[in-house]
């Protein structure tokens, strides 16, 4: 028995999946093709590897090397196709020579068919994608001759810079792609239709993909449009397609402007899971979307398996109250307007995770049509006169809730008010996402009703008494963060000969009682303006460390660090529970919303 073969194979698995991940997810041909040299070191590493190179069938885009000879390709010849097209533009067909499509198919013809592709991914890392010679390229690669009906899942990977691909040649001054190569991606996605007959799902990893990419996707959604099951990527402005029902559809993010182009009753609304919605504007409707038979006629729009739901506005700052309420036929005292201008009532009977970014202030009853829905997940974002409005009985079933609003200086106080409104309304809420971007002291009641709530963020203008004020309140409460702490404007500023000379143990005043007993994890991401520590700001978190001797870990500012280190050490023994505390620059803990975004 060979050295190799006594070694555990999950320490061989654990190694192959480190190296294909990847070529799994986003490498390059390049580094798909090095796993022929990892698969050659034995039986077994083939074994392991075989499947990950078997699993995808990539088309890449890429730069051809400037000292590759480029010369005419004999008929027979199974090399790659290099571009050369007497049709091109000769400003494009400099771009042309210097980039070429290639593919795996070779190798995986090689490997025969142990394992079934699943999925074909085609991506660009350095150029912008031209689909003129993309069926030649494919055929002189042998794809035509693989068989490919296992493949349900279309990846589309797009890296390039969006503002490059938007200065590209082949796109227009009016922003639209050229006639040559909207005909040239209808050409190449009608190929990919043929050859993979049974796809299911189109997906993007980014939603800023080109232009280019965008139109070859939109031809692909409406020869897959009946079949899809998932669609979420990018489609460009449909001009004369002609979309069939798609009855199969469960997940699908889309652009509001196109999904408007695609035509009424279209899209099953019963069999969506997962609606993501993007550029929405106050004049959206819903009409693109399908009832069944009794919901029409119960004059309903019934999204009944519908579970997450994310809508983000554009800025409706164009938008006048008077041309809103005239395009619906009403005026702002006769019309009460829900979500979008479909006259239809919308459900959501099974809705539990909600988004909804930049909400036009034409909205004036936004929220009733998910009153009834069982939501867990609730986040919400943009200017604080129009998420003011929130309902306060969509907490009572929340898990998370993340609310976000940025206004003018005379919003500020309000907004305290309605974050009081919040707290003061009982929910089961366990992590919740406060954030307010203007320079207001944020104060809280002595009613709070957040009595499940076990993880916090606050970033507001907040004293430290409203902060222990609030710990105080939230019995359940394991790790704490606020991201701004109200300071003095003219603070004392800290320097070594104040750490020589300071009395640490009269430094701040001891706390009569703890404001919590639950608090494990403290995220204090203070300091006022610039990189200058000051007295004030590490008093308050010395003092807001002794009021919650629960404390584990304290994360704080760099500049704070060696201010606290010797805090704890000349206090320790006073107050024994200070030993316990780890400390850490808060950079290294996370500090992402607890919201679900549905990214």
């Amino acid at each position: 028995m060979t050295y190799l073969e006594k070694i555990d194979n999950r320490i061989f698995e654990r190694i192959v999946n480190v190296a294909c991940y990847q070529t799994n997810t986003s490498g390059r041909l390049s580094v798909y093709k090095e796993l022929v040299a990892l698969a050659s070191v034995s039986r077994q590493w083939h074994a392991l590897v075989q499947p990950h190179m078997q699993s995808v069938l990539i088309l890449e885009y890429q730069t051809v090397p400037a000292n590759s000879s480029q010369k005419p390709k004999s008929p027979k010849s199974k090399r790659r196709a290099v571009w050369k097209s007497p049709s091109i533009p000769r400003n494009e067909a400099a771009l042309a020579k210097e980039h070429a499509w290639n593919t795996n198919v070779g190798l995986l013809q090689i490997l025969g068919k142990q394992t079934p592709i699943s999925r074909m991914r085609l991506q660009c890392f350095d150029s912008i994608p031209d689909f003129s010679q993309f069926v030649s390229a494919m055929d002189a690669a042998g794809l035509a001759r693989c068989s490919l009906d296992s493949v349900t899942t279309i990846e589309i990977m797009d890296q390039l810079d969006l503002a490059v691909a938007i200065k590209a040649s082949s796109v227009t001054e009016n922003g639209t792609v050229s006639k040559r190569h909207v005909d040239a991606s209808r050409v190449a996605a009608a190929y990919l239709s043929q050859h993979l007959p049974n796809v299911q799902q189109i997906t993007s990893l980014s939603w800023n993909i080109s232009l280019q990419s965008q139109q070859l996707v939109t031809h692909l959604a409406q020869l897959y449009f009946q079949q899809l099951h998932v669609l979420t990527v990018p489609l460009a402005m449909p001009a004369d397609a002609q979309f069939k029902v798609a009855s199969n559809l469960t997940k699908l993010y889309v652009d509001a402007n196109v999904l408007q182009q695609l035509g009424n009753n279209v899209i099953s609304a019963q069999q969506l899971q997962v609606l993501k919605l993007h550029n929405v504007d106050a004049f959206f409707s819903w009409e693109a979307f399908a009832s069944n038979t009794n919901s029409n006629i119960r004059n309903e729009l019934d999204f009944s398996n519908l579970t997450a739901l994310s809508i983000k506005f554009s800025n409706d700052n164009v938008v006048t109250t008077t041309d809103f309420y005239s395009s619906l036929g009403g005026s702002k005292y006769n019309v009460r307007v829900s979500m979008g201008r479909d006259r239809r009532r919308l459900l959501f009977p099974r809705l539990q995770t909600l988004n909804v970014c930049k909400l036009p202030y034409t909205y004036t009853d936004a929220w009733r049509m998910f009153v009834d829905s069982p939501l867990k997940r609730l986040a919400v974002a943009g200017p604080y006169a129009h998420v003011r409005y929130i309902e306060p009985r969509l907490l009572r079933n929340l898990d998370v809730l993340d609310v976000h609003t940025v206004g003018a200086d005379k919003h500020s106080g309000r907004f305290t008010s309605f974050i009081k409104s919040l707290l003061d309304e009982e929910s089961p809420v366990k992590s919740a996402w406060l954030r307010h971007a203007e320079l207001f002291p944020l104060s809280v009641s002595r009613q709070v009703k957040w009595q499940h709530l076990t993880e916090l963020c606050i970033s507001a203008y907040m004293p430290t008494l409203a902060i222990l004020s609030l710990a105080s309140q939230l019995p359940s409460l394991l790790r704490l963060t606020v991201q701004r702490i109200a300071h003095d404007t003219c603070e004392e500023e800290l320097d070594q000969p104040f750490i020589d000379g300071v009395n640490w143990e009269t430094f701040v005043s001891v706390p009569n009682q703890p404001s919590s007993l639950s608090i494990r994890e403290l995220q204090l991401h203070m300091g006022g303006e610039g990189s200058v520590p000051r007295i004030p700001t590490l008093q308050a978190i010395c003092y807001i460390l002794l009021c919650i001797p629960s404390a584990q870990l304290l994360a704080i500012k760099q500049m704070y660090w060696k201010y606290a280190c010797e805090f704890i050490k000349h206090c320790s023994n006073v107050h024994p529970h200070l030993s316990n505390v780890k400390l850490i620059r808060h950079v290294f803990m996370a500090t992402k919303s607890p919201s679900v975004f549905l990214e």
